[in-house]
């Protein structure tokens, strides 16, 4: 199911999909870190089975610890993660979040776009702006801190 969403997502948003062992990712931005989303749909509270809506994890790796998995395999796995955030952390994200025929809302994609594109596209951006022990963090702390960094920028 996670696997039809993406695909049904990335055929409206005009996005590259990338295949992990365990999921579909929805690609925002590919340079030295790649900047995706890995959606899935979710119950709206208070609606029946039918009203869903995309929530997920936004997920930024480096592209250099991209590897793919044996042939024939079209699939990735990764060494670790730079950071990962639930989409739950950004309100603004649940506003055209809703799946009504299909499709989310346009601006859904706009609200993704902005969070990602608000990170450090390079390592060494990253160091910049959360410092020389970011990466020595545990990933946890890494999700906490760039939480709040995004949320200072909304």
């Amino acid at each position: 199911m996670q696997r039809k969403l993406t695909a049904q997502l990335a055929i409206q948003g005009g996005l590259e999909v990338i295949s992990f062992q365990h999921c579909d990712c929805l690609v925002f931005e590919r340079r030295e870190t790649l900047k995706m989303l890995s959606p899935h749909s979710s119950r709206m509270l208070g609606g029946n089975a039918q009203y869903r809506r995309v929530a997920g994890d936004l997920i930024v790796i480096f592209e250099a610890d991209l590897e793919r998995l044996r042939p024939p395999s079209k699939r990735f796995k990764f060494g670790g993660f730079v950071t990962f955030m639930p989409t739950a952390n950004f309100p603004s994200t649940i506003t055209g979040s809703e799946i009504i025929e299909g499709e989310v809302d346009r601006n859904f994609f706009g609200k993704i776009r902005d969070l990602l594109n608000a990170l450090p596209d390079s390592k060494s951006e990253w160091i910049s702006k959360f410092g020389e022990d970011f990466f020595s963090r545990t990933l946890t702390d890494r999700c906490v801190d760039t939480v709040r960094y995004l949320r200072s920028c909304e």
